[in-house]
């Protein structure tokens, strides 16, 4: 019993591992989308991708944004989440839908949005949430890349989630609003 544990956890370890978030540089030409990174953007913010949390079948994964400008940067609502395959394209037979979708029940998740003002160096967080369930072999959603704008208007930038977004054949991503992380509302 002691050995099936054992290899259990060394299991759950390397699982966590494989789901780390991968560093990316501002600009990548080659894509034509621009990354977070090192540079603040022009607009003022930068959002990045928090590691997968890939607890039995249930994905989560944060994103933050944070205000690296001069001036404070305000939101209401939802992040603007595009979902992209290996080549960039984007990925049909998926919803992103408001809130946990019936997903699963997530406390916080399905909250209404408020405004959230940042003042510059604070941060504000939304989560995303899926399933990893598939009913067969055809199908199966793999997201490689995720365009995010912080509000509508709002410049996307191109996100690079380490080992991509599993989203089997359930079809619905839920997004959680923003909310504060040092910030006012």
């Amino acid at each position: 019993m002691y050995d099936t544990v054992l290899v259990a956890m060394a299991g759950l370890l390397v699982g966590a591992a494989i789901w780390t978030v991968t560093d990316v540089s501002y600009d990548d030409p080659a894509a034509g989308w621009p990354k977070p990174g090192p540079v603040c953007p022009e607009e003022g913010i930068r959002v990045t991708a928090g590691p997968v949390n890939p607890a039995m079948g249930l994905r989560a994964m944060d994103l933050t944004l944070e205000n690296c400008g001069t001036r404070a940067y305000r939101v209401e609502g939802y992040p603007e989440v595009r979902l992209l395959d290996r080549d960039q394209q984007h990925v049909t037979g998926v919803s992103v839908i408001h809130g946990s979708a019936g997903i699963a029940t997530v406390t916080g998740f399905d909250e209404p949005p408020s405004a959230v003002t940042l003042a510059p160096g604070e941060t504000a967080s939304a989560g995303l949430l899926w399933r990893n369930t598939t009913t067969g072999f055809d199908g199966a959603a793999y997201v490689r890349y995720l365009t995010v704008a912080a509000r509508s208007g709002s410049l996307p930038l191109l996100l690079t989630p380490d080992g991509g977004l599993d989203l089997g054949t359930t079809g619905r991503l839920g997004v959680g609003p923003w909310r504060t992380a040092g910030g006012t509302r």
